[in-house]
This record gives structure tokens, C-alpha cells and sequence, in this order.
């Protein structure tokens, strides 16, 4: 059963306002959990498991749920449930694209004023993801690789970005599950030209490579979205991955 880790999410406005409050606590881990994969498009929220998982009541995780559904994170059904969305392939398309216009300027500032600090911490999580993939552990790899992106995001100290970067993370996080543990599909060579372009201090090449890395997601997630015939990418599995990742 994959764990909901409270404090990992490598993020700004994700973290609790104050500590000791619970409900900003879970909050935060709901919102980690989205923007990381650790939850996937179509999986039905059990406030038990979820309560046991974060060591709570009920009644904060059906607080956050409330404001995550608020925010278009996830969605309510008829019967009163809550579960991640399944976006069709116009909604995907449109996400990806918007993905790439904001963290594409993102590591670009970032790469204005990239650190030694900040490319070492670069080079570990790339190889934890390399390590993590080689071994099957889909749980550090969709870690690691959510920190990876977050790291190059908050060296930009954006107040304007980062909040943007966020919401589309909320939306698109849960398909990062299906992507990068399709064969064939993801490797490091994305992530190798960002590295590369920003240690070479070259903004726009940083860029360019991020974007090709968003794309390269996207891209698949809606050929797939367009050849099924449910509501969104992967539907039809969703059960099945939901009982592997709660």
C-alpha cells in the first residue's frame, strides 16, 4: 500500500500556514499526493483508509476533499463521493500546453541564476528516479521526480508562477502514474538535457528541454485519451491501479 508522506511535497504554498493544525496538515498531503501521482484519474477517496493513513479523524479529510473539489482538484459524484478526475483528451491537451507556457518560463528564470547547490540536488533526485524506475519502485520514482521538477520551480522565487505551476500539477499529477511507468515511453534523457543545458547556463535550452519533457507525457496521455471511448486517459484501469495505490 503506497503512504501518503505528510512534509515531502517539495512546494511554497502547499505547506501548512502553522503547525500542529491538523487540517492544514492533511491538506497538504492530499494536495502532495494529487501533484506527485500518488493518486490516479477515477479513484473513489475512502475517508477510512485515507483517515488511518494520516493518522486522523474523518472529519479533516472530508474538509480538505471539500476544498480540493472547491479548487476543480477533484470532483464530487451523485452518491456524495470523491474522486480524481478522468479529463478527456481536449482537457488534457489543453492542460499539457498550459504546462508548458508556465514551466517553461519557470526554468528558464530559474536557469538565470542557477547554483552548484541547486545542480548536485538536480543531479541526486534524477538518479533516484533512474534507480527507483530500474528497480520497479513507482512509489520513489513518482517522488523523486515531482521533486526533481518543484526544486527547479522554487529556485525561480515566483509568488506568480509558483501558485499557477500548482493548480496544473493538481490536475495533471494523477496521470504521471501511467506515464512514466508505461514501457518505452519515459527515460532520462529529458531530464539529462535540463540538467545539461542548465549547467552550461544556457536559459533558453533549459527551457526547450522542459518543455520537450512535458510534451513527451502529454503527448501520449492524449493519443490514449483519443483512442478510448470512456471519458478519459486509462479509465477502464482505474479500479485496478486504485487498489495498488491506496
Amino acid at each position: 500500500m503506497m503512504q501518503i508522506a505528510p512534509a515531502e511535497a517539495d512546494t511554497k504554498a502547499a505547506r501548512p500556514s502553522g503547525r500542529g493544525k491538523v487540517q492544514d496538515r492533511v491538506l497538504t498531503s492530499l494536495r502532495y499526493g494529487l501533484m506527485s501521482g500518488l493518486f490516479v484519474p477515477g479513484q473513489v477517496f475512502s475517508l477510512r483508509k485515507l483517515a488511518a493513513s494520516l493518522g486522523t479523524s474523518p472529519m479533516p479529510i472530508r474538509e480538505s476533499l471539500s476544498r480540493l473539489v472547491a479548487a476543480n482538484a477533484l470532483e464530487e459524484l451523485p452518491n456524495r463521493s470523491v474522486r480524481v478526475p478522468r479529463l478527456n483528451a481536449t482537457s488534457l491537451s489543453q492542460l499539457f500546453e498550459m504546462r508548458t507556457l508556465i514551466e517553461g518560463v519557470a526554468t528558464r528564470v530559474a536557469s538565470e541564476k542557477v547554483t552548484d547547490e541547486l545542480l548536485a540536488r538536480l543531479e541526486q533526485l534524477n538518479q533516484s528516479i533512474i534507480d527507483a524506475h530500474s528497480h520497479g519502485d513507482m512509489a520513489e520514482v513518482l517522488r523523486a521526480n515531482q521533486k526533481f521538477h518543484f526544486a527547479i520551480y522554487g529556485h525561480a522565487d515566483s509568488d506568480i508562477m509558483m501558485p499557477l505551476i500548482e493548480s496544473l500539477w493538481l490536475r495533471s499529477g494523477p496521470t504521471m502514474y501511467y506515464s512514466l511507468n508505461s514501457p518505452g515511453l519515459w527515460d532520462a534523457s529529458s531530464h539529462v538535457k535540463i540538467l545539461e543545458a542548465m549547467a552550461a547556463r544556457a536559459p533558453d535550452d533549459a527551457r526547450a528541454a522542459m518543455v520537450e519533457d512535458i510534451l513527451k507525457t502529454g503527448d501520449y496521455l492524449v493519443e490514449k485519451a483519443s483512442t478510448r471511448s470512456n471519458s478519459g486517459p486509462f479509465a477502464d484501469l482505474g479500479a485496478l491501479a486504485a487498489d495498488d495505490m491506496t
